[in-house]
């Protein structure tokens, strides 16, 4: 029985081995499986920050996009005005030549007008001379 003992010593320490040889394979696996589990987790983040860096930069396109076209407008309608000035610059001329001629006229007459005193009757029949 002694050889039937060693055997099963052996054959107890190969169990035993093959036992700690699964169990390292089972924790290297675990590790794979979390570092695995880990790098889906970062390749979804990444994922995200893509796509919110991707939004943000549409968000960003059409907001320069639309500045663009309202300065453009804004250009456009200043043209548009200054080129009607142009076009017009003769009458515009005479209406502010008339617009200084009416208000001399008005300030004349004004001034005209405070400088008369009131007379009464009496001086006015008289025409101003002293008694």
């Amino acid at each position: 029985m002694t050889a039937q003992n060693a055997n099963a010593k052996s054959t107890a320490a190969a169990a035993k081995k093959t036992a700690a040889s699964a169990t390292d394979q089972a924790k290297e696996a675990t590790a794979t499986t979390k570092a695995t589990g880990t790098a889906k987790d970062a390749a979804t983040k990444a994922s995200g920050a893509a796509q919110t860096a991707t939004t943000a930069g549409l968000k960003g396109v059409q907001a320069g996009k639309q500045a663009l076209e309202s300065a453009s407008g804004k250009v456009v309608s200043t043209a548009t005005t200054a080129w009607t000035a142009l076009q017009h610059r003769k009458a515009i001329v005479a209406g502010a030549g008339a617009g200084v001629v009416a208000i001399g006229a008005v300030s004349f007459a004004m001034g005209r007008k405070v400088e008369q005193h009131s007379q009464g009757p009496l001086t006015k029949l008289l025409a101003g001379t002293r008694l």
